[in-house]
């Protein structure tokens, strides 16, 4: 399957769920008391690419404002999500600096990617916060 079929397959199911009422509402994430964490690699978006995702979500604030929106410091990529987030992980549970060393290994080898943002999908769930890693290698 490529990507472009991938992507409208989960967009054609996900706006199904959400016509059936079948969608998952996360009443954690804006909670102060959510203790969800996980490790995540993540890539932060130019300031041009900030600003246009940042145009095209007031646009969409602006038809369906009860939908939770990222704030602008949180607008990521996911690259790779090492360790799911879940309830009561620690990073004290795992070596961090050997997740560190390998990742580095690893960007060293493929220092540059290009990323083309096209289109839009759809998902009948909210996710979790996470994304540990942005603190090592901003």
């Amino acid at each position: 399957m490529d990507l472009a079929e991938h992507y409208n397959k989960l967009y054609t199911e996900a706006v199904a769920k959400i016509a059936q009422d079948q969608y998952e509402i996360d009443h954690l994430i804006d909670s102060a008391t959510d203790q969800r964490f996980g490790v995540t690699l993540v890539i932060r978006p130019d300031v041009a690419t900030n600003h246009n995702i940042q145009q095209f979500l007031s646009k969409a604030k602006a038809i369906e404002p009860n939908q939770y929106y990222y704030q602008n410091t949180d607008i990521h990529i996911t690259l790779m999500s090492i360790i799911s987030c879940y309830d009561g992980f620690n990073l004290d549970d795992i070596n961090v600096k050997d997740y560190i060393e390998l990742i580095q290994q690893v960007l060293v080898r493929h220092k540059s990617f290009k990323i083309l943002f096209k289109g839009l999908t759809a998902s009948p769930s909210v996710y979790t916060h996470s994304g540990i890693f942005n603190r090592y290698f901003e």
